[in-house]
Formats: structure tokens, C-alpha cells, sequence
């Protein structure tokens, strides 16, 4: 294998930084630090590292030692292989501990993380389209961890911008290789990991307990020393905020109501008011996000019905009268479309033929997926052919329910539908821009304005 470009040894000096409050997290105070277009925060990311394995050991029941050895004191690449590896990635490594026998073998030092990958295959990435890559542009800083059996992939590094990303499947390599916004500085990616901790996403568990909610509870959600949950508080209360965003910002532009009708004006109560919706297990389970967020915002009350182009609130009946009620792959309808409700024996809901409207989906999440705020947003029509409601495809194509959704992946970790709160936010932002109007019933423009964003303009 050829070895990248060539670049100077010399690597620039950091002590000068100011770290900021916080440092290695990256705070408002302490941001990521430009050191200049490709180079490695080293020092940084293995801070960042350090601490994540930390997190791991301790949260574990282990100790860490004083002096951990370090990748490049465990692993020793040969001549061959170090010179294949830029001189920021090489420090990197110098300061990066290995997690065995921090953790138990086979111990990941982050739920879907793998261990830093052994030298040989930390250099073998294969892309698809080596015409237009360089031998030794991207290496595999990462593997993955135990959590599913296939092809897997790994944490890619680009050796030149020194930017990473987070592939569960080799075969999407190619694809996600040709998508910018998937790569990111690898401090993003590890701060990210220690926040899904501080939040309670992921917890550090002892072994006696990881085999306790195997064997006692057959949990698939163990990925040893770490259990990851489908929701937190956190993931409740940002999008409760989302939520109380977008309700403030439609309300704030209402017009005045100059009519001795107030029928479309009044103080209405939501739905999820009504016990009813909130009561029934087989349409809303309890002890899930949905059930949390909902139950969240039912005391709210609106003067407006419709929260986004041709998208209003239910009434309760129509909430009860959800198209699947399995809780394997079932969404809840939250936010409901003027539209002919199809045939209910429908194939799937992201079939054309599924009643459109705003989903919390999944419900309930089957393992090894962990993410039960996630949402969708199902269209009477298909939109996405054009390439611009989804510029991150490699091949754009037309779908029903496909808008908002981060495609191969999000850089971060396993695919998961886009969270409901990212989407509120969105439709806050462009009320608040004035993208879309106001009137006394809220959002207007029905639902065929959502085929703008499909368009070069949006």
C-alpha cells in the first residue's frame, strides 16, 4: 500500500492555546480549536479518549491504574505501518491507553465503539472508488464493538482533513466516503460520546450486573462494560422545549382576532389530555418516550390547529385509531394530515399507501437499535428524486417518508431515524424566519409545500 502525501514532521505547537473552562469537553468557553485546515487536535482527542475509557473502567467497578500503557507501547507497528500513518495520528496514538486489560477482554471502550484498531487493519481500508481516493487517505481508527455480527466497519479517519466517521457496514463506506457532512473532528465524536453518558444514554455497568440483564432479563441492549437506554430525561425535555418553542413562535404571530367567532381562536386543549389517549397500552404503552412526551405536553394549550403545512393536531379519536399497534415497528401518529386515510391493511408504513402524517417512531425499539425518540415525517407523495430535500444521498431518490432522516449515517454511531426534537426545532426555525406563515389557524400552505424542499431554493 502506498503511503499518504508527504508532510512535514514538524507538527504545530499547542501550549500557546487557550484551552478554555471545561477543556478537553468542548464547551461554549472551550470550542473545538482551529489549528488549521487538516490538521489533528491530538492532544485533544486523546484526552477526550482517555476519559471515555476512564468512564468505562470506573464505571465498571475497576480501577485505573497510574500509568496505563499506551497504544503505541501495546500495539508497536512496525516501521512499514507507521509510515503510513500521518505525524498528528502517530502522537495520537503516543498518548491513547488500549482498554485491555483496562476492561475485560473484549471490554469496548464505548457502546458500538470497538478498541483502536490493530495496526495491519488499521491501514487496510478498502474504498470502492480507488481511482479517485489516494492509497493511505483514509485509515481505521477504530473498530467496532461486539454488538451485531456482520460486515462490519469501523471509525474511518481521513488522513488529509483529518476528519472522522463512525460506519457500521463496510458496504456503506464507499457511499459514506462521498458525503462531507458525515465527517467531523474527531473531538466532536468523542465529546459526543461523553455527553450520551452525562445524560444517562449510556451507563457503565459491573459485570455482575451485564450479566444479570442478559441472562435474568435477556437484554440485548449490553455491550460490555456499557448498556445503552432508548430514552432519557434529557431526550424528554428537549423536546418538550422543541415543542413549547414552536407553540410560542405560531402563537406570537397569530393575527389578531377581530371576529366574534372564536371557534378557530378559543383556548383548545390537546388530546393527550383526554386519559384516554394516554391510558390505552396497546396504543401508548407506558414507561416509553412517547408516553413521557406526550404526557409532557398535554396540559398545553394552543389557539391554532395546524403545526406545520398541512399538518394539525389530532382529535382523540383519530389518535386512538393508530395504523399499527404491534410496538415492534409501530409509529404513533402525533400530528395528523388532511388527507383520505387509505385502506388500514397496509404492507409498512413507509409504503405510499400509509396514512401521511407526523410519527414518533419507533415505540418500542428491537435491539441492537436504542433510539425511541426518533421521528417521521409520512407524505402523501414522494419528494427526494431531485437531490435536494436529501443532498447527503449518494443516489437521490424519490420517497414517501425519507424527509429529515440522516440517511447512511450521522457520523456518530448506529443508524437511527432523526429525533423529534431536531425536526420541532426545524419547524420553530422557520416560523420564527418567517419561511412559513402564520394565520388564525396556524401554519398554512397545506401539505404540498413540503414539495419545496426538494427544490434548489430550499
Amino acid at each position: 500500500m502506498a503511503s499518504p502525501e508527504t508532510h512535514p514532521v514538524e507538527l504545530p505547537p499547542t501550549d500557546h492555546l487557550n484551552n478554555g473552562q471545561g477543556y478537553p469537553r468542548i464547551t461554549k468557553s472551550s470550542p473545538v480549536r482551529d489549528l488549521g485546515p487538516g490538521a489533528l487536535d491530538y492532544e485533544r482527542c486523546a484526552a477526550l479518549h482517555n476519559e471515555l475509557l476512564r468512564r468505562g473502567v470506573e464505571g465498571s467497578g475497576r480501577k485505573m491504574p497510574p500509568s496505563p500503557r499506551t497504544y503505541w507501547e501495546a500495539a508497536a507497528p512496525s516501521e512499514e505501518i507507521a509510515s503510513l500513518l500521518r505525524p498528528p495520528v502517530v502522537e495520537f496514538l503516543k498518548r491513547a491507553y488500549v482498554e485491555y486489560p483496562l476492561l475485560s477482554e473484549r471490554g469496548a471502550p464505548f457502546h458500538f465503539l470497538g478498541g483502536l484498531a490493530e495496526p495491519s487493519w488499521m491501514v487496510d481500508v478498502y474504498i470502492g472508488c480507488a481511482n479517485e481516493v489516494p492509497p493511505g487517505t483514509f485509515i481505521r481508527l477504530y473498530g467496532l464493538s461486539d454488538f451485531r455480527n456482520g460486515e462490519n466497519e469501523g471509525t474511518l479517519l481521513n488522513q488529509h482533513t483529518m476528519k472522522a466517521s463512525f460506519i457500521t457496514d463496510y458496504n456503506d463506506t464507499p457511499g459514506v466516503c462521498a458525503l462531507p457532512f458525515a465527517w467531523m473532528p474527531l473531538e466532536v465524536i468523542l465529546d459526543a460520546y461523553l455527553q450520551m453518558i452525562d445524560e444517562g444514554k449510556v451507563e457503565a455497568v459491573t459485570d455482575d450486573r451485564a450479566d444479570y440483564l442478559v441472562d435474568e432479563l435477556n437484554s440485548r441492549w449490553v455491550d460490555r462494560p456499557w448498556v445503552i437506554h432508548q430514552y432519557t430525561a434529557a431526550d424528554v425535555a428537549r423536546a418538550v422545549a422543541a415543542f413549547k418553542r414552536l407553540v410560542t413562535a405560531i402563537h406570537a404571530r397569530m393575527p389578531e382576532d377581530d371576529s366574534k367567532d372564536n371557534e378557530s381562536t378559543g383556548w383548545m386543549d390537546l388530546p393527550w389530555l383526554d386519559p384516554a389517549t394516554l391510558t390505552q397500552q396497546n396504543v401508548l404503552p407506558p414507561s416509553t418516550f412517547a408516553h413521557e412526551f406526550l404526557t409532557a405536553i398535554a396540559h398545553i394549550k394552543v389557539r391554532f390547529r395546524y403545526v406545520a403545512p398541512g399538518l394539525r393536531f389530532p382529535t382523540v379519536s383519530e389518535f386512538l385509531d393508530q395504523p399499527i399497534t404491534d410496538f415492534e415497528t409501530s409509529p404513533r401518529n402525533d400530528i395528523v394530515c388532511d388527507q383520505p386515510v387509505p385502506d388500514p391493511h397496509i404492507p409498512h408504513w413507509t409504503g405510499p399507501d400509509f396514512p401521511a402524517g407526523f410519527y414518533i417512531h419507533p415505540v418500542v425499539q428491537e435491539p441492537p437499535l436504542c433510539y425511541s425518540n426518533g421521528c417521521h415525517l409520512a407524505l402523501p407523495f414522494a419528494i427526494g428524486k431531485k437531490g435536494h430535500a436529501r443532498d447527503f444521498e449518494p443516489e437521490p431518490r424519490n420517497e414517501h417518508a425519507g424527509l429529515y432522516q440522516p440517511g447512511l449515517t450521522d457520523g456518530f454511531g448506529e443508524y437511527h431515524d432523526v429525533q423529534i426534537d431536531k425536526v420541532l426545532r426545524n419547524w420553530a426555525e422557520r416560523v420564527e424566519r418567517g419561511d412559513w406563515d402564520i394565520d388564525r389557524d396556524g401554519v398554512v400552505g397545506g401539505i404540498e409545500k413540503f414539495r419545496e424542499a426538494d427544490t434548489k431554493e430550499h
